[in-house]
């Protein structure tokens, strides 16, 4: 019996490893062309400064899109309602974007990089450097934000 387990783990260790490591990595190979990746910078520069940072209610609201939804490392997750009244996060420096790897079909844009900043969730601070994911739809010349999963932990 441990024989099995163990045959399945040698396995399937290598082959999870293999499989996960890109994307761990934040692999290069894996970047988008470069005009793809300055829109997807330019569009995350805009939902971090100009809807977050900025601490202007009216101005996020026109980033986020109606089905907006946000998900934490902590488990906490919100739509845009929820996010708008009280899961804001408060950063007071936005240091670097790395490791951007975007793809676009039609109008949809997901983008995934790695995110050097400043930042206090409900009053805890948030690991300075971690993995996001962030959606965004184009509705007319801008990008609005449908989606953002942030894989940075957050303290106890």
């Amino acid at each position: 019996m441990s024989f099995s387990i163990r045959k399945q783990t040698i396995f399937c260790g290598p082959l999870l490893a293999a499989m996960f490591a890109p994307l761990m990595a934040g692999n290069p190979a894996l970047a988008s062309d470069p005009a793809l990746e300055k829109e997807a910078r330019t569009a995350i520069r805009t939902w971090l400064e100009v809807g977050l940072k900025s601490g202007k209610p009216e101005q996020l609201d026109a980033i986020l899109a109606p089905e907006f939804q946000i998900q934490r490392a902590d488990g906490n997750g919100f739509n845009k309602a929820d996010y708008m009244k009280g899961g804001l996060p408060q950063i007071s420096e936005i240091r670097e974007i790395t490791d951007v790897a975007a793809t676009q079909h039609e109008n949809i844009m997901v983008v995934r990089y790695r995110l050097t900043i400043q930042e206090n969730v409900a009053g805890k601070p948030v690991e300075p450097t971690g993995p996001r994911l962030t959606v965004f739809r184009r509705e007319g010349s801008r990008w609005l934000v449908v989606a953002h999963s942030n894989f940075a932990k957050i303290a106890q």
